[in-house]
């Protein structure tokens, strides 16, 4: 027995393909074209409202302390959600300064950084919320000259960010977002 030639191969081939060829043709023409994947821009600057988890405290808090925080609505953008609702959201305490004495009250600065969305995209944040302690300013000048020096004793109350608290959060960055059909 003798192997086939070169041409005789490439012949057999192309015999081959023409017979499976139509039937594939014919099953694909069937079918629905695949979609095209549906993406939403969100732009840079698009507002939205999380919330506080914890109690935030001029207190206990220092600055660089990590923060989160969760998205209050789905964002949407033309009717599709881009970043679902409860999604966590990171921050960090920005700056504070506990209550202090002769009625100084402390403050509170925090940053919201960034979400993710529903394509599971890091999406950068920004706002800044910041929350000022009950100054007893006026009440220490009144002790101070009702009572001599130690009315500078009086010590002002501490900045809280009570849990469930509301802040607005704007997107830092435009960002593409493929939309899964279950949207």
């Amino acid at each position: 027995m003798h192997s086939p030639k070169p041409f005789q191969t490439v012949v057999m081939l192309l015999v081959l393909l023409s017979i499976v060829t139509p039937g594939i043709t014919a099953a694909t023409r069937d079918q629905d074209p695949p979609k095209a994947e549906n993406v939403k821009v969100i732009p840079d600057g698009t507002e939205f409202t999380v919330v506080t988890i914890d109690e935030i405290t001029s207190k206990t808090a220092a600055e660089g302390d990590p923060l989160t925080f969760k998205v209050a609505q789905d964002v949407r953008i033309d009717g599709q959600m881009v970043i679902a609702k409860d999604t966590l959201v990171k921050g960090v305490v920005g700056q504070a300064k506990k209550a202090g004495m002769m009625g100084r009250g402390g403050s509170l600065g925090i940053r919201v950084e960034s979400a993710m969305t529903v394509d599971n995209q890091k999406l950068k944040l920004r706002s800044t919320k910041g929350k000022e302690g009950a100054d007893k300013t006026g009440t220490t000048v009144a002790l101070v000259v009702l009572f001599g020096p130690l009315g500078f004793l009086k010590k002002g109350k501490n900045a809280v960010i009570k849990p469930g608290t509301e802040i607005k959060v704007y997107t830092d960055e435009e960002k593409k977002v493929a939309i899964s059909t279950t949207n």
